[in-house]
């Protein structure tokens, strides 16, 4: 399983009048934005499965819990995206360093 980070941090934006402004990066929203990205060519049943995972990704509080084969779905839909900012260099680092635990069933 791996434990993935989804809490909010902050970004510095570029605000029109030239200043910079502190505001919370949606990791959670980001994340699902770009497993529904239309460059993943989803068919029907892919779509379904995306949106198990979504759903997962959005009901969690601090970190969320994904096996394997689910975090592989998130790390594909990041590693296809072109276009990134300097905004979503903690997100890639979340997902790309996302870390592997081990998980014991309870007796």
């Amino acid at each position: 399983m791996r434990k993935l980070d989804v809490t909010q941090y902050m970004v510095k934006i570029l605000q029109p009048d030239g200043t910079r402004k502190e505001l919370p990066y949606d990791v959670k929203e980001m994340i699902i934005q770009l497993m529904f990205h239309p460059n993943l060519k989803l068919g029907g049943t892919d779509l379904l499965k995306q949106n198990i995972i979504a759903e997962k990704i959005l009901k969690a509080g601090i970190d969320v819990l994904l096996e394997e084969e689910e975090y592989n779905k998130v790390k594909q839909a990041v590693d296809s995206f072109r276009g990134f900012t300097k905004s979503e260099v903690e997100l890639v680092r979340r997902v790309t360093e996302c870390p592997e635990i081990k998980v014991k069933e309870k007796k």
